[in-house]
């Protein structure tokens, strides 16, 4: 009697786990702060339009209790989710705050070049509240300092935040697979550069021409150094610089 000699049989070997590259409770972290700032954004009046609060009264002087309820809830929500942050998004690099800073000059330029040509009213105009103005708070008025103050906070801190966790963070990534936890960050594809492109035109119409610019070039440092924490510090850069550059000029309809 011989032995058996066909081959044991091999193994399937088992499959590599996939990669989670984060963040920590993905939905709640990328979009829930990101759609609260949205909505209550869209309620708030403007001097064009009482927004959907003026059916209960609610007029544009009150512009500032609103945006102050809408810088709470979203800070809280920023709060929630800080634990998942910590991690995921890196250590900051020395340039892109300085690339920011730069950038505001193409964003002005090409807002007031799209402005010019009458296509600046595409979906509706910014708050452009001047706390400074006298039918406000006035111009030697502390209130108007306090608001401006809370205004820039919501400028340079808010929005950079929740906006590049949704754009950057998971946006770009959920075009190119629904779990978008399991996307590298910074993964650039033709669908995350067409998704990012749509969402720039639709969300700043009146600036598509340079949201375009902008979020190009955002979306290169994303893929340059794969860090989120370079695209919120480029974010915060050009909107502190375009915050000054309002003050400076009283362009209040830039913000």
């Amino acid at each position: 009697m011989t032995a058996d000699s066909s081959p044991a049989a091999v193994p399937s070997p088992t499959p590599a786990p996939e990669v989670d590259y984060g963040p920590a409770e993905p939905w709640l972290t990328c979009l829930v702060p990101f759609a609260a700032f949205l909505f209550l954004g869209s309620v708030e009046p403007t001097s064009t339009d009482g927004g959907s609060l003026g059916l209960l009264g609610i007029k544009y002087e009150h512009y500032p209790v609103i945006y102050a309820i809408r810088l709470a809830v979203v800070l809280a929500l920023v709060a929630r989710v800080s634990p998942n942050l910590y991690r995921w998004v890196g250590r900051p690099s020395w340039w892109p705050p300085l690339v920011g800073l730069g950038l505001v000059v193409p964003w002005v330029g090409l807002t007031m070049l799209q402005r010019s040509l009458g296509w600046a009213e595409w979906g509706g105009t910014r708050a452009g509240y001047n706390p400074f103005a006298s039918e406000h708070f006035g111009p030697d008025s502390p209130w108007a300092w306090a608001f401006l103050a809370v205004r820039f906070v919501g400028l340079v801190v808010v929005v950079p935040i929740v906006e590049e966790l949704f754009v950057r963070g998971m946006l770009m990534r959920y075009v190119i697979r629904e779990n978008f936890w399991l996307v590298p960050f910074a993964t650039l594809t033709a669908a995350s550069l067409i998704g990012c492109t749509l969402y720039a035109v639709l969300s700043h119409p009146g600036e598509a021409f340079a949201a375009i610019g902008w979020f190009g070039v955002v979306s290169i440092i994303a893929a340059k150094t794969k860090k989120p924490i370079d695209c919120i510090l480029c974010h915060a850069a050009t909107n502190l610089a375009l915050g000054l550059y309002v003050l400076a000029t009283d362009e209040w309809w830039l913000m």
